[in-house]
């Protein structure tokens, strides 16, 4: 089974164009999710360079107390066989696919 493809982006002003500004991940190297506050649930992914420690990092906006929706609706979206690129968040062209979801922010081990 080919693997599906998760698309975040969270430019600081008009398109992406630095580091961490946008990432694609494949959906095997999704590792977990918790909710790290109120209104945020933080998605961990093995590093892109293949690096073992620190992992990427993805940390979603939502709606308070609603991480059970969030986990969800990305599950939901990992195991969508109609489509292997699955847009989660793009804050760039203001399109979220998960309820509740209004912003992200991405962490990676990445070196520019």
């Amino acid at each position: 089974m080919a693997n599906n493809y998760l698309y975040f982006s969270n430019p600081n002003s008009g398109a992406p164009d630095s580091a961490a500004e946008l990432g694609l991940y494949s959906t095997s190297m999704f590792s977990g999710a918790f909710a790290a506050s109120a209104t945020t649930t933080t998605l961990n992914f093995q590093a892109r360079d293949n690096a073992t420690a620190p992992v990427d990092t993805v940390v979603l906006t939502h709606t308070a107390d609603t991480h059970k929706v969030v986990m969800d609706e990305l599950t939901r979206i990992i195991n969508a066989t109609n489509n292997p690129f699955q847009v989660v968040a793009d804050v760039e062209n203001s399109i979220f696919n998960i309820t509740g979801v209004t912003a992200c922010e991405i962490t990676t081990a990445d070196t520019p």
